[in-house]
């Protein structure tokens, strides 16, 4: 069934949901900073899974692509900006702009990355977590220290 316009927000509204768990945030931000991880790609992978959908190779190059291109254009470099603006006391009401702005480009992504995941079918069982997160962030492989990160999040939002 593809993801009607009225769905789509539910992603922006799951991130909105997590995002309030204080443990959650520092995982993901943990795995933004040490990694380069987009924390869009780790909530969309949550999602996924939480939503019954199979793991598909092809959507989740697509929505890495999508997901990796925005962070190195926009995200990131707004990012660096609105930290370096926090450690100047003169600019805190420019530093919250900042963040306003990255905000909403966050929300962009978690609002279009759905679009991409049209054509997914329901997996007709529970989906473990960590299947889409291995699909989206393919070096968990090759990095021990990224697959142990990745873990911790999933048993987080397992005991949530």
């Amino acid at each position: 069934m593809p993801v009607s316009d009225e769905i789509k927000p539910d992603l922006w509204r799951f991130a909105l949901g997590y995002w309030q768990d204080k443990a959650f945030e520092k995982a993901c931000l943990h795995l933004q900073d040490d990694y380069q991880v987009p924390v869009s790609l780790l909530l969309c992978g949550l999602w996924l899974a939480e939503s019954g959908k199979q793991p598909d190779a092809r959507t989740g190059r697509r929505l890495a692509e999508l997901a990796e291109q925005f962070e190195a254009d926009y995200l990131r470099p707004l990012r660096a900006v609105r930290r370096k603006a926090g450690e100047d006391s003169r600019l805190p009401e420019f530093k919250r702009q900042l963040q306003q702005v990255e905000l909403e480009g966050e929300r962009w992504l978690l609002t279009t990355l759905p679009s991409l995941c049209e054509n997914l079918l329901p997996a007709g069982k529970p989906v473990d977590a960590m299947g889409w997160l291995l699909v989206l962030i393919p070096e968990t492989a090759q990095c021990e220290g990224l697959q142990k990160s990745l873990n911790d999040l999933v048993r987080h939002c397992d005991d949530s």
